[in-house]
């Protein structure tokens, strides 16, 4: 079985920064403890100035299905397009968004 993990680029990014917001600086009294937030601050930094440089692709689902569909070999029946003709392929479309869209939810944890 094949899961697809994905994680919204922005909301991570965006929790980040609203982590680092929330370290009081001129709170902490114990200098080691100032230095070890310091840090973490700097690491946090670090990560989302990395997780920026990663590209995020937009992806055509209806073309990517159809273009799918149209590249299967035709059924051994030797009709043309096969299969093809007993499916209907705006129903095909509607399945495979429903389980892309039921993927997104899993992780999303909807």
């Amino acid at each position: 079985m094949t899961i697809i993990k994905l994680i919204d680029k922005s909301a991570l990014v965006a929790e980040m920064e609203n982590k680092i917001n929330k370290i009081d600086l001129n709170s902490i009294e114990d200098w080691r403890y100032r230095l070890q937030r310091e840090h973490d601050i700097e690491v946090m930094k670090n990560i989302i100035s990395i997780i920026n440089t990663f590209e995020v692709k937009e992806v055509d689902l209806e073309k990517e299905i159809k273009d799918y569909i149209h590249a299967l070999p035709h059924a051994k029946t030797g009709v043309p397009n096969g299969w093809r003709l007993s499916w209907h392929e705006d129903k095909v479309i509607e399945i495979a968004k429903h389980f892309y869209e039921l993927g997104l939810k899993a992780q999303k944890g909807d």
